[in-house]
């Protein structure tokens, strides 16, 4: 509560709470807004969020009456896959997303959903701060950051911008005791097999397959079949095909083929 009673006090109307509905981000504006409860939140809308965290911010927008800020993408997802291709998996500690990029950086649907969209808010709504639930653990990079500049710091990334992050140090179960606590309901999206909010077609963090097949099977199979990757019903259905349409012995060598 230390930092986000300094950047109040420090910035007064000219600071927001970055919230993107997930855990932590909903921790940090739970304080803010006990702090200030006029505050403003920024929701970097993408278009791609989950319909899960669509309804949780309606419900918390009206629970805490949120004077909600929301952005819009320069480009869409849909756009920015077309143009780049879907995200690689980013590896912990500077991994490459691909050969050809600078260590660390983002993949461009990052940057036409997110990082521009934030930066053209802040001009538009004069926002020198802003308080975000960002949490040393969740990867190497975030941990570098922290450990090398602190949990305050300023940036050009979005033009000059204080970005404060009072819960870096937080465990996972520290976040939930907060939300547990304070009796804060949580994203339904984390009863679904999820472990973060975020865009619900992104396929740059380890085990998205597994997350989003499980999240929402309808959107895994369109990433999978727009990635040019089999699914096991569709091997399903080719091989009833088969088995309505061909004889025995050409069945049996076309299994044998494809094996």
């Amino acid at each position: 509560m230390k930092i986000v009673q300094e950047a109040v006090e420090r910035h007064g109307d000219r600071l927001v709470v970055s919230c993107s509905f997930g855990s932590c981000s909903v921790v940090v504006l739970h304080m803010a807004l006990r702090v200030d409860p006029d505050i403003r939140v920024v929701f970097n809308n993408t278009g791609v969020e989950y319909p899960e965290t669509y309804a949780y911010r309606d419900l918390l927008v009206k629970m805490w009456s949120i004077n909600l800020l929301e952005t819009q993408p320069v480009k869409t997802f849909w756009q920015c896959v077309q143009e780049y291709g879907f995200p690689l998996v980013r590896m912990a500690y500077g991994g490459l997303w691909r050969k050809h990029r600078k260590k660390n950086e983002k993949p461009e649907c990052c940057i036409y959903l997110k990082e521009l969209p934030m930066a053209r808010v802040c001009r538009q709504h004069g926002i020198e701060a802003s308080l975000t639930g960002l949490r040393c653990s969740e990867s190497g990079v975030r941990m570098f950051v922290i450990a090398q500049r602190g949990q305050v710091y300023q940036t050009k990334k979005w033009g000059d911008l204080w970005r404060y992050h009072p819960i870096a140090f937080w465990t996972k179960q520290q976040v939930n005791d907060y939300l547990m606590e304070h009796g804060i309901p949580l994203n339904e999206i984390y009863s679904k097999g999820k472990d973060r909010s975020g865009c619900m077609p992104c396929t740059g963090f380890i085990g998205w397959q597994k997350q989003l097949a499980r999240a929402n099977p309808k959107m895994y199979r369109i990433v999978q079949k727009m990635r040019g990757v089999p699914l096991i019903d569709d091997y399903l259905d080719w091989e009833d095909h088969l088995t309505r349409n061909c004889d025995p012995h050409t069945l049996v060598k076309t299994l044998d083929d494809f094996l």
